[in-house]
């Protein structure tokens, strides 16, 4: 593991905001639309799915009740300790289904051609280059079968906001880090339907879900956004910002529970469901 502040939550690929503590706070925070989104992906009982970039495996219990004792699942992760993790989750509970897991790559799927009746992928695809994203569908589309599903959940921090912060140091902050792939890459779930045309797939259809949170909010949810201040706080400290920038970002990483705690407060983010069909031809 990389030496990292807890808001960075750094595995041992170099990904931040991938490490199994912040997954665990994140799922329980948005819980309630996480799990409306991975319903609406369609995936139907007695399926074979792939988890592409499962993380720590927060989606898989959920994921294992909708295919039920027919259905199996493969939980692919590029760190091992959350390959390590999904073993333990398995180990620990009495799951639905039956879980392989695998460390591997998504850009190269370590699986034959037509594998799986659908590809899962959540939260995974901000790590990637535009380059590497269009590999990695085209990896999605190879292992499943024709006819199948492919389902990728990506956010859009466009919307990130932490009213009553204006929202327009957040998109300074943003637009300075521009360059960086993660950021870069966490701001394209809105386009990623562009990416699965290209790619062939059939039937293109999209589901956004703005994500609000308005006191009181409960202890996972301050924990979640506290963490994102922080990791916010931190970024800005690398940019080239106003001075005035600075100071704000430089106080709400001190002390983030001041902005949290304001009985106005209001967080969103926003995610974007793409799904497409791989072509029978």
């Amino acid at each position: 593991m990389n030496n990292a502040s807890p808001s960075e939550q750094i595995t041992s690929t170099g990904h931040k905001l991938s490490a199994g503590a912040h997954l665990d706070v994140h799922y329980l925070a948005l819980k309630d639309e996480y799990d409306a989104t991975l319903r609406a992906a369609g995936i139907r009982p007695g399926w074979s799915v792939l988890d592409a970039g499962a993380g720590n495996g927060v989606f898989l219990p959920l994921m294992a009740e909708l295919l039920g004792a027919e259905g199996h699942i493969e939980a692919l992760d590029l760190a091992q300790e959350n390959v390590e993790a999904i073993e333990g989750l398995i180990a620990s509970q009495q799951l639905a289904c039956p879980i392989g897991t695998r460390t591997g790559d998504i850009t190269a799927l370590p699986y034959e051609t037509g594998t799986f009746d659908a590809v899962w992928s959540a939260n995974a695809t901000q790590y990637l280059s535009d380059e590497d994203l269009t590999q990695a569908i085209k990896e999605f589309c190879r292992v499943v079968k024709p006819g199948g599903l492919v389902a990728v959940k990506e956010v859009d921090i466009s919307v990130w906001q932490y009213q009553p912060q204006d929202p327009k140091l957040t998109w300074r902050l943003l637009d300075a880090l521009s360059d960086d792939v993660q950021i870069s890459g966490a701001m394209r779930g809105t386009r990623l339907s562009a990416w699965f045309r290209t790619a062939g797939l059939k039937n293109v259809t999209a589901l956004t879900t703005l994500a609000e949170r308005r006191q009181p909010l409960r202890p996972v949810e301050r924990e979640y956004i506290r963490n994102n201040l922080e990791f916010l706080s931190g970024l800005a400290r690398t940019c080239d910002l106003p001075e005035a920038d600075h100071h704000q970002w430089k106080a709400i990483g001190e002390e983030p529970e001041r902005l949290i705690s304001n009985l106005d407060f209001c967080y969103r983010e926003m995610w974007v469901l793409s799904l497409g069909i791989v072509s029978k031809c």
